[in-house]
Formats: C-alpha cells, sequence, structure tokens
C-alpha cells in the first residue's frame, strides 16, 4: 500500500526542526520568553496535575537532571530535556558547565517536532521565570541591579530583569574578578546599562533594589545584614540538595515565592531554610502560577523583603521549547506569535 502525499514520515529526520542557540538567541527574545512562560504558568494553575517531572543522576565530576512536561490544559506539546551540569567543565577542559538537548514532541500524535541547543534554551528560560517573578515580586520603580556570580547566566538574568523593570545601574561580583569585568563590559556594551564590579559581595548588593544569586555556590552567600530593605532577592544557582546561596535566616522575615513548591522543598534554597527550621513550608506565598494567575500577589508593601527561590521545572522547558518551534515554524524571527 502506498504512501499518501499528506502523510508524514515520523522516520524522515529531515521534518525534525534543529534549533541551534543562534537560533534560539533570535526568537527567544526576554518579552517572547516572558510572554511564553506567563502564559503556560496561567494555565498551569487551572491544571494544576500537569506539573513536569524532575529526576538527577550524580556521576563522578558532575550530574545528569532529566526535565520533563506535557503543555498544561491542552498537552498540546511535549518536551524532554537531558542536560549535564558539570561544575569544573571551563576549567579543565574548556567547556560550558551546562550541556544537553531538549526533544519536543506532538502531544496530540507523538511525533518528534524538535531538537533543541539546550545550555542556550535553559538560560534564557531560567531568566524568565526571574522576570516573571520580579514582575510581581520587585518594587515598580527598582533601578539597581545586584548580580552575584557572571556566569552566562548573569548576561541572561541581566537582560531579562531590566525587560521588567527599569535597571539603570548594575553592580557585579564573582569569585573571579575577571568574570565580572567581562560581564560589566558586555552590559555597557550591549544592554546599555552602567555596570561595575564589585570587590565583594557586600560592596556588590549595598542600596540594590534586586539582588540575582546564579553561582553554583554549595553554602550560603547572602546573610540577612547583606539584604536592604525591599529588595526582591532571586536565588537561582541552588538546583539540587547540594548547593546553596541564601543563609536559611533569610526566610524568616521574608515574602517567599517558588517556581515549583515540591522542587524548592526538597533541593533549592527553601529546603535549607526547612531543614534549619527556619520556616516551613507552608511559609511560602505564592508559587509562579498562582502569580500569573492573579490568584495570589507577589508584595503587598515597598519594605518588605520578597525572595524568589529558583530550581527549574519541565514545564519552563516545555513553554520555551515550543514558543521557540512555534516562532520557527510560522516564519517569524522576532519571538513566538501571540
Amino acid at each position: 500500500m502506498g504512501t499518501s502525499e499528506n502523510t508524514i514520515n515520523p522516520d524522515d529526520l529531515s521534518n525534525i526542526v534543529m534549533l541551534g542557540a543562534d537560533k534560539l538567541r533570535s526568537v527567544l527574545t526576554p518579552a517572547a520568553c516572558l510572554a511564553a512562560l506567563e502564559n503556560v504558568y496561567r494555565r498551569l494553575h487551572a491544571a494544576p496535575e500537569d506539573s513536569g517531572r524532575s529526576v538527577g543522576f550524580q556521576a563522578r565530576d558532575g550530574k545528569f537532571h532529566v526535565k520533563a512536561g506535557l503543555y498544561p490544559g491542552t498537552h498540546e506539546y511535549f518536551a524532554a530535556k537531558v542536560n549535564a551540569n558539570y561544575p569544573d567543565n571551563q576549567q579543565r577542559f574548556g567547556l560550558p558547565t551546562i550541556q544537553g538537548l531538549i526533544v519536543l514532541c506532538d502531544g496530540a500524535d507523538g511525533r518528534p517536532l524538535a531538537i533543541l541547543q539546550s545550555g542556550e534554551l535553559t538560560g534564557r528560560r531560567t531568566a524568565a521565570a526571574t522576570a516573571l517573578a520580579a514582575k510581581y515580586g520587585a518594587r515598580p520603580d527598582a533601578q539597581t541591579l545586584a548580580l552575584i556570580g557572571c556566569g552566562a547566566q548573569s548576561r541572561h538574568q541581566a537582560e531579562a530583569v531590566a525587560n521588567v523593570r527599569p535597571i539603570t545601574r548594575i553592580a557585579a561580583v564573582d569569585s573571579e574578578p575577571t568574570n565580572a569585568e567581562a560581564f560589566t563590559a558586555w552590559s555597557t556594551e550591549v544592554l546599555g546599562i552602567e555596570a561595575a564590579p564589585a570587590s565583594s559581595i557586600g560592596e556588590a548588593v549595598s542600596g540594590s533594589d534586586i539582588i540575582v544569586t546564579c553561582t553554583t555556590a554549595t553554602g550560603p552567600l547572602l546573610t540577612p545584614d547583606l539584604v536592604p530593605t525591599g529588595c526582591f532577592v532571586a536565588a537561582v544557582g541552588a538546583d539540587n540538595p547540594d548547593k546553596q546561596e541564601l543563609d536559611p535566616a533569610l526566610f524568616a522575615n521574608a515574602r517567599i515565592l517558588v517556581d515549583d513548591l515540591g522542587q524548592c522543598a526538597e533541593g533549592g534554597d527553601l529546603a535549607h531554610a526547612i531543614r534549619a527550621g527556619t520556616v516551613s513550608a507552608s511559609a511560602v506565598t505564592a508559587t509562579l502560577a498562582e502569580l500569573a494567575a492573579g490568584a495570589q500577589p507577589g508584595r503587598v508593601n515597598e519594605d518588605e523583603i520578597v525572595i524568589f527561590d529558583s530550581t527549574g521545572t519541565g514545564i519552563q522547558d516545555v513553554a520555551a521549547a515550543s514558543a521557540a518551534y512555534k516562532a520557527v515554524r510560522n516564519g517569524n524571527s522576532n519571538g513566538p506569535p501571540e
């Protein structure tokens, strides 16, 4: 029996879209990625049973993480990501810390639609999650940003945060001073935002409206005495139980936002606070899904400290991957359609 002209051969690899870092940079702009995440989280609030799933594997010198999820509510797409996280890669091999691939499938028939480079997409969707939390949790007039950790993720974070708040000054600090210098040069040239390296975390965060920690630290970097009144803090680096960036005491008098309550309570900075007895999981004010749906506020007064604990989820991957795929499929180089 012959094959119809309208029948798609699932074994034909030419039908699978390949999206590398350059193409992802062109379609997943900060605004486009933020819109994709906000939409998917709004849908997740209406269909909480569609939360993504994550599993980790410990290798000798790093970890492998598998994160997967269906597009909430519609199940239009499924995405699965395999990431390798090797903290010493740059120093030992000149390779990125995070490497991997994402497979996007049609949720209706299971057909593979696209293979996407994971590093660029992960960086952009992680930063979009911070921007989404900052949209609701940072003061509207926040102008000063402090970045602790100046690896590749810092640039995504700065760009995404500047998309939702009127950032005019950035202070950056890194355990390797040359990383902070490279970041600040990039910020001035590419973002057009005044930036300067700081000699210490205390110097970087002094007077800041927003603080983002994006490191591979395994112990607290940020303590309560360092955080200014009314500050929004996004803790991005601690995505497994071995990592930590925030002192547990910081949670005691803060408003707490999370991307995924279960993950954060088990492997984020929130987990360290829970184990220390500083707070319980019930102290969490809102998830990103609740913020996007308008079910909970992110901030209620100017003076409170708001913490966003970010661990990264499969829902974020399916949101960004499907948005990138649709943008390319529709021939839109400026970002995914509404």
